[in-house]
């Protein structure tokens, strides 16, 4: 089993425009499509950054940011498992923003290293949200 990152980019979404239950339905899109990773014990971690407040260091300077272009923006990310990279484009390609104008980078992660302690956590974790969706 391999691990992949999936980096959401929001690009081309314009949330201001969307109506409450426009909202609502990306984040239940966002919820079936967690689930469904939950199910197949594919899902390790996932976070949404927030905007704004970020830091860049560059050569031992810190400054305010980052600051990219809008159409760089990751949005959130998330840490998956899967067989092989086209195993791990299928997940991505289900993710709720790329119909909306979003998209999605995969990158395989190298093994993972966890403290003894922290791997127990994370297998913790992930048993628990599988629990959670019914599985």
């Amino acid at each position: 089993m391999n691990y992949y990152t999936l980096l959401l980019r929001n690009e081309a979404i314009d949330f201001a425009s969307y109506s409450p239950e426009e909202m609502q339905r990306i984040m239940s899109d966002f919820d079936q499509w967690n689930a469904q990773m939950i199910g197949k014990e594919q899902l390790i971690a996932s976070a949404s950054l927030q905007g704004g407040g970020g830091k860049t260091l560059r050569k031992g300077v810190v400054s305010d940011g980052p600051y990219s272009e809008a159409r760089e923006a990751v949005a959130g990310l998330l840490l998956i498992r899967a067989d092989d990279m086209e195993q791990a484009v299928a997940v991505a390609g289900m993710c709720p923003f790329l119909p909306r104008g979003g998209s999605v980078e995969v990158r395989q992660v190298g093994e993972l290293e966890f403290e003894d302690a922290a791997q127990q956590i994370v297998d913790a974790h992930m048993q628990a949200r599988l629990e959670k969706v019914g599985g």
